[in-house]
This record gives structure tokens, sequence and C-alpha cells, in this order.
């Protein structure tokens, strides 16, 4: 059953215009032709209503966070251990897109992978349940990109699932709530994916896509609401997708479900990389929503209430989950991870190949040197350009060379070693969150 909703856009102000006006007048119908002057006014007038009747809105979504895991990110040692687990911190510039980890969007306090196991374990011992790692791979484009790569190697009793590595975004429940919020990557499951479930044995056919948890008083983890997505195995041996809105964030007790989504319509992508996509308004009334698509597809369009008794905050942001009841090891590939605060290509619009459209050019680029003795600083600024979405940043190019990344519309560049006379020639481009590059600006010009 699919119980998605789409909602399609209706008129009814459409009718044709005559050149007589029919009327009713002391209620007997007379035809009137009204003068020119008249007639035209009441044209102007239906033509404004129409076109305010189906403009779309204008959306101005923010780009808070976008990472490719690209050169510059890393990830540490696992640290922190406790008896079954430990945290791993993911650090860095990203030099491909210019955001820096940890997040820090939504006042979060810990963006990284948290390693929980089935059994107690240590720093010696970790790597044998679980191991996470970011490495370059072949992308979405068929392009070299690097992707996070999450691996459980044992988990728990067939059935009975034990470890589990979210990369997990954290925030305190002290700082209020995250009212609009969405977020898009690039995932892909292995080949063998779909023989880790099984119906055969009681809790073994399901795994963890994405999750968000509430969590409330002096910061414990105890909330009560989450939704997660979650891909089942049928009775058909097809996996589908379900999402569900319930009371399961770590309490209270007993279970609730308070709704449920199951999708066989739109396939789980196998072996191949897709987009995933996720949207929610948080509400305790009928304008919360709750949002999924999987390559523009949606899989779930759920409105109504989605907050829990107590209105606890979103603490949990579950990214992405390697944490499944079958059978190890449970991979997560991902890639391409954007964080909006609200729907950036319109409201319930998937961005799956949605934008095409390069950002304009960046104009009136210009530079101030300042010499040192054996160094030179080159101030760059520059008339910030325009995007159908949003401009994510700005390519930074000596002499034909990226150099750098930035979201502003400035950058300082070094010049090493005492002066030559050497002529350097910068130039910007401008991109959006989905990788289109504009021309080039004119080039600003610097002998050093």
């Amino acid at each position: 059953m699919n119980s998605s909703h789409y909602l399609l856009p209706t008129n009814n102000l459409l009718m044709p215009i005559g050149k007589a006006v029919l009327t009713t007048q002391f209620g007997t119908d007379k035809i009137f032709k009204p003068d020119t002057g008249v007639l035209l006014f009441v044209m102007m007038l239906l033509i404004a209503t129409l076109s305010f009747a189906v403009t779309p809105a204008a959306y101005a979504a923010n780009l808070l966070f976008k990472s490719n895991f690209g050169t510059g990110v890393a990830l540490t040692q696992p640290t922190n251990f406790y008896a079954n687990g430990a945290w791993q911190y993911l650090t860095g510039i990203d030099k491909e897109t210019g955001h820096s980890w940890p997040i820090k969007a939504f006042g979060a306090d810990f963006s990284g992978i948290q390693l929980i196991t089935v059994d107690p374990i240590n720093s010696t011992s970790i790597g044998n349940y679980i191991t996470n790692e970011v490495r370059s791979v072949t992308g979405p484009k068929g392009n070299t990109i690097r992707e996070l790569f999450q691996n459980v190697k044992i988990n728990g009793a067939l059935g009975q699932a034990g470890s589990q590595a979210p990369l997990l975004i954290k925030r305190p429940w002290t700082i209020g709530d995250v009212n609009n919020f969405y977020m898009t990557y690039w995932f892909k499951y292995p080949a063998d994916f779909p023989s880790k479930l099984t119906r055969d044995v009681a809790g073994a056919g399901w795994r963890t896509q994405f999750e968000i948890k509430t969590g409330g008083y002096l910061n414990t983890w105890v909330g009560d609401y989450r939704i997660g997505i979650t891909i089942l195995k049928g009775l058909d041996g097809q996996l589908y997708w379900q999402t569900k809105g319930d009371n399961v964030a770590n309490g209270p007790w007993p279970r609730i479900d308070y709704w449920t989504i199951d999708n066989n319509a739109v396939a789980v992508p196998i072996d191949k990389w897709f987009k995933f996509e996720v949207y929610w308004h948080r509400s305790g009334g009928s304008d919360g929503r709750f949002w999924a698509a999987v390559d523009g597809q949606v899989i779930a369009d759920h409105y109504g209430p989605n907050m829990g008794d107590y209105k606890l905050p979103v603490t949990r942001i579950m990214v992405n989950n390697p944490y499944s009841g079958g059978t190890a090891t449970i991979e997560s590939h991902s890639t391409g991870l954007q964080i909006w605060d609200g729907f950036p290509c319109g409201d319930g619009v998937s961005c799956y190949n949605y934008d095409t459209t390069a950002p304009t050019t960046p104009t009136s680029l210009a530079l101030k040197i300042s010499k040192y003795s054996t160094a030179a600083g080159v101030a760059l600024s520059w008339s910030k350009s325009s995007d159908n979405v949003a401009v994510a940043g700005y390519n930074i190019y000596r002499n034909g060379t990226k150099i750098g990344v930035t979201t502003a519309n400035t950058f300082n560049d070094v010049l090493s070693g005492s002066a030559k006379g050497a002529l350097y020639n910068y130039t910007v481009k401008a991109l959006d969150a989905e990788e289109n590059l504009s021309p080039a600006s004119a080039a600003a010009l610097v002998t050093y």
C-alpha cells in the first residue's frame, strides 16, 4: 500500500471572457455591453486575480551545512569509551564546500558517529565490531568522490539487533526545537544487502535508514517522540519502505504507534547511489508534516501532529544508521550531505534532478595586496552571485588552479616567498548545492 499524499494545485477561476456580460438585475436577466474602459478594467482585475492564484510561493530556504566528506574532513579515533560503545568525531574544513565539521547548525553539540556494540568493548576490541572511515570511491555521477563508510561487523543473534553506528547530530534540549528541517544526501546499499534480511526468523527482516528522536529533562535521552524510516523485507521477498511516528525515543513505555506509512511502490535501490531526502515541520497541530523521497519519488508525506505528549524538542538526528535485525556485515555508504532550514526547491518539491542551472557569474572582482618581507597577503572580494535555488559557495582560482572555496564573497590568499615580479591571475566561480558551476569571473591581476 502506498499511503503517500500528493498535493496538486487546483484553479477554479479559469473561464472564458465574452464580449458581453450576463447580469441579473431586479430579478430579470439582461444583456448589456460595457464600454471599453469597463471591459478593460474587468479583464485587468481578472488577470491580476489569476496571477495571484497560480503564482507559486517564493521559497527562501537557507543552506546551513554541506559536506562531500572532501579533503580536509577526517574521523578521529574512537574516544570517550563506555561499557558498550564509544564516539568518533568528524572534524576539519571540507575543501570542496567550505563548510566545517563539527556541525553547528541548530545548536548541535556533537556530529559524528556513535558506536554502540552488543558486547562490552574497549579501545583494542572496538575495531572487531565496528569500523568507520572516510575514503575515495566512484560517486553518483561516475567521478571519484569521498564517502563516509560505516561498517557493523558483529551484530547480535539473528533477529536480535545489537550493534549500530549512527551518523548522529546531537543537540541539547534546552535551546528549543528544530521546527523546520530539510536534509538530503546520496546513499548506497551493497549488492548483497537483500540477502542479509530474512523473514525466516522473527525480527530479522528490517534495517534502519533514518531516525529523529526527542529528548528532554536534565539533558537525558528519555524522549516522547520518534520518527523512523525503515526498510522491511516482505513475505514476497521484496524490500519496501516503512515510515512511522511513535513514542520510542528511549521511553516512555509502553510503546505507542501514532501513524505508519508503508510504501511498496517506490523500490529500494540496490548496488547504486540514490538521493535520499527528508523534511519535517514540527507541530502539535494539523499543520505538522513529515515528508521523505528517494530519487525524487515520495515515500511518505504525513500531515498532522508530530510531537509527543510532553512536546519535547528534537535532540538526536540519525542521518543514517547501519542498524538491523539481519546478518552482519551491515554497511552505510553516504556522501553529499546537505542541511537546510526548509524545502530548497519548493514546498513538497524534490530536489532530485531539479537544479541544473548554474549560478550567475561573480562580478566586480577586486583585490588588495599587502606585502611583507617573505610573503604577501592577497585579499579578494566580489559581488555575490544569484541562483534559482541558492548559491552554496565560491571556488577561487589562482593562475587557473583552484586554491580554495568559501561560502562568503571574500577570500584571503597568501603568496609565500620574497617578491619576484611574477604575475598572478585570480578568478572566481560560483557554485550551488548541486555542484552547478558558473562561468569564471573577470580576472583580477597582481604582480609580486
